[in-house]
C-alpha cells in the first residue's frame, strides 16, 4: 500500500499487483492518484444525484473492460473509472477532482493512441454511456452527446437524408476528432468538423456547465475549435448537417508495379473534382493476397455512380485487381477502412503537397514493406496519404479558430500496429523515421519544413513528439490566456497541454 501525505491510502490493485504512486503520473503535473477516501466521497456524492452513474475501482466487475482502448498500448490502470450520464454528474465529479488535485482523463471514443483517455492511478471520466444523437430535420442540425462515435452520427443523420463532416473511421469518437479540428470525406465541400460546429455544452474544471457558440462565450468557442481538449468535458455538440444523397465509394487494390501510373493519375484528377472527390492512398498486406504488399486506394465521389466512375475513369483504366466502388448510402462510407480492434497501435502525423513524387512515395512504400516484414504481427499497419482539394478548408483563416493547420498541405498518417510490448520501441521508432521522410520531402519541394505561414501540425494524428506550440502555431499565446481563465490548475492536460499564462 502506498500513501499520499500521511493520511490518504491509494486505491490498491487486486491479486498482489503493484499499487500506484504519484511517480506513475505525468511528470508535467503535480496532480494526485485516487485514494480510498476519494472513492468513498465520490460514491456518496453520486448516490445523492441518483442519475445512474457507475463508479468502478480495481476488483469491481466491469473495471477491466472499462480500461479497454482502441490501442492496447494506450491502456493504463486507473484508480477509478466514472461512467456518467448527465452534465450534473460530470460537474460534481470535476469539482471534486479539482478541489483534491486528482489526476484526470476523459474517455470519449477511446481512440487516442497517446493514452490521453487513460490515466495511471487517476480518475477517468467515461462518456461511453452518452451516445445519443437527436436530429432536427427542419433546421438540419444534429445534437450529439459527448461519448458518441461517428457511426452513431452517420446512421442517425442518414435516416433523415442528412450528413455532416465526420471522420474516416466509423468507431472514432466524435469528441476527440471534433475538438482537434476534424477532417472527413465531406471536407472538400463543407470544410472541417469545427467549421460545422454550431455550439457546445461544456463542463469546466470548476464544475460550471456553460454553452459556447459564436454568440455565447465566444472566446471559449474559439478555443474549443482546435484546442478543446484543454478546456473541459464537452457533453453535447450541435453540428450543422447537409442534405445528402448516395455517394460513389469503395476500395481498390493494385500491384505495386502500378505505383508510377497511379501517382500520375491522382496528381491530376483529385484537384479537378472541386472538392466533391477524394481518396486515401496507402499500402496493405491483405491475407487473401498471401501477405504481399499491395497498393490500396479508398475512393470517394459525392455524386452518382455514373459521375464517380467518369471522374475516376483514368484510375479504373489501370486495372485494379479488386474494386468494390459502387453507389452506397453515405453512412457506409466511414466503414470502408476497417481498422481492427485489440492491437497495439501508434499514430504519427505527417504532411505532403501535390504533386506526389514517385521516388518519395516509393521510398515510403519500401519502408512499409521492410517494417512489416521485420516486426512480427505488424502486417495490419497503415501508411496513408489523404488526398482531396483543400480549398474549402482554406476559406477560413488560421486565426479565426484555435485550429492552426489550414493550408494547401494534406495529411498523411503513419500507423504501426503490432501485438507484443517488446516491439513498442521499434514500432514507434519506425513511425518517427517515416514522418522524418515526409519532413525532408517537404523541405526538398518547398524549401522549409512546411510549418511556415502560421501553420501547425494535425494534432489528431500526431500524438507524440510534436509540441503544443507546433500544433497551435500562432494561436498558442491566446490559448494560454484562455487556459488561465478556464483551467488555471491545468486539470485537462493529457494531449498537447497548453500552459496557463502567468
Amino acid at each position: 500500500m502506498g500513501s499520499v501525505g500521511n493520511t490518504d491510502t491509494i486505491v490498491s490493485l487486486p491479486d498482489n499487483q503493484n499499487a500506484w504512486s504519484c511517480s506513475s503520473l505525468p511528470a508535467t503535473t503535480d496532480r494526485k492518484p485516487v485514494t480510498e477516501q476519494h472513492v468513498s466521497d465520490l460514491r456518496k456524492a453520486l448516490k445523492e444525484l441518483d442519475e445512474g452513474s457507475i463508479l468502478l475501482v480495481p476488483g469491481d466487475d466491469g473495471y477491466e473492460d472499462s480500461l479497454r482502448r482502441w490501442s492496447r498500448a494506450a491502456e493504463k490502470r486507473a484508480g477509478a473509472v466514472l461512467l456518467l450520464k448527465t452534465p450534473s454528474a460530470i460537474a460534481k465529479a470535476l469539482r471534486y477532482a479539482s478541489e483534491h488535485t486528482i489526476d484526470l482523463a476523459v474517455r470519449g471514443g477511446g481512440h487516442s493512441t497517446a493514452g490521453a483517455s487513460s490515466t495511471s492511478g487517476g480518475l477517468v471520466i467515461d462518456l461511453s454511456s452518452m451516445r445519443s444523437v437527436t436530429v432536427d430535420s427542419t433546421a438540419k442540425t444534429l445534437a450529439v452527446q459527448g461519448g458518441a462515435q461517428w457511426s452513431d452520427v452517420d446512421d442517425a443523420a442518414w435516416e433523415h437524408g442528412l450528413a455532416t463532416v465526420g471522420g474516416t473511421v466509423a468507431d472514432t469518437g466524435v469528441g476527440g476528432l471534433t475538438l482537434g479540428g476534424g477532417y472527413g470525406w465531406l471536407s472538400g465541400t463543407h470544410g472541417l468538423v469545427i467549421d460545422n460546429l454550431i455550439s457546445c455544452e461544456i463542463v469546466l474544471a470548476s464544475g460550471e456547465v456553460v454553452r459556447a457558440s459564436k454568440d455565447e462565450n465566444a472566446d471559449l468557442f474559439w478555443a474549443l475549435r482546435g484546442g478543446g481538449q484543454n478546456f473541459g468535458v464537452v457533453t453535447e455538440f450541435i453540428l450543422q448537417a447537409w442534405k445528402q444523397d448516395n455517394v460513389w465509394a469503395g476500395v481498390m487494390l493494385f500491384p505495386t508495379e502500378k505505383l508510377a501510373d497511379i501517382l500520375d493519375v491522382l496528381n491530376e484528377i483529385i484537384l479537378e473534382m472541386r472538392g466533391r472527390g477524394a481518396c486515401v492512398l496507402g499500402f496493405s498486406r491483405p491475407p487473401p493476397a498471401g501477405g504481399q504488399v499491395l497498393i490500396i486506394i479508398a475512393v470517394f465521389y459525392d455524386g452518382t455512380e455514373e459521375e464517380g466512375r467518369a471522374r475516376f475513369q483514368r484510375l479504373l483504366d489501370l486495372g485494379p485487381i479488386m474494386n468494390t466502388a459502387t453507389s452506397v448510402p453515405y453512412n457506409s462510407v466511414n466503414r470502408m477502412l476497417h481498422v481492427p480492434q485489440g492491437r497495439r497501435v501508434s499514430m504519427k502525423g505527417a504532411s505532403f503537397t501535390l504533386p506526389l513524387r514517385f521516388d518519395f512515395v516509393k521510398s515510403t512504400m519500401d519502408a512499409y514493406a521492410q517494417f512489416t516484414s521485420e516486426v512480427p504481427h505488424s502486417q495490419e499497419s497503415l501508411l496513408l496519404y489523404e488526398i482531396f482539394e483543400p480549398g474549402k478548408i482554406c476559406e477560413v483563416a488560421n486565426h479565426e479558430m484555435s485550429f492552426a493547420n489550414r493550408g494547401r498541405r494534406m495529411n498523411a498518417m503513419v500507423g504501426p500496429m503490432w501485438t507484443s510490448p517488446e516491439h513498442d520501441a521499434r514500432s514507434r521508432a519506425w513511425a518517427r523515421e517515416v514522418a522524418d521522410m515526409f519532413k525532408a520531402e517537404l523541405s526538398r519541394s518547398k524549401g522549409s519544413d512546411g510549418k511556415g505561414e502560421g501553420l501547425g501540425v494535425y494534432g489528431n494524428y500526431d500524438q507524440y513528439d510534436e509540441k503544443s506550440r507546433d500544433v497551435f502555431g500562432g494561436n498558442y499565446a491566446r490559448l494560454q490566456e484562455l487556459k488561465a481563465r478556464y483551467d488555471a490548475g491545468n486539470m485537462f492536460n493529457k494531449l498537447f497541454s497548453v500552459a496557463p499564462a502567468v
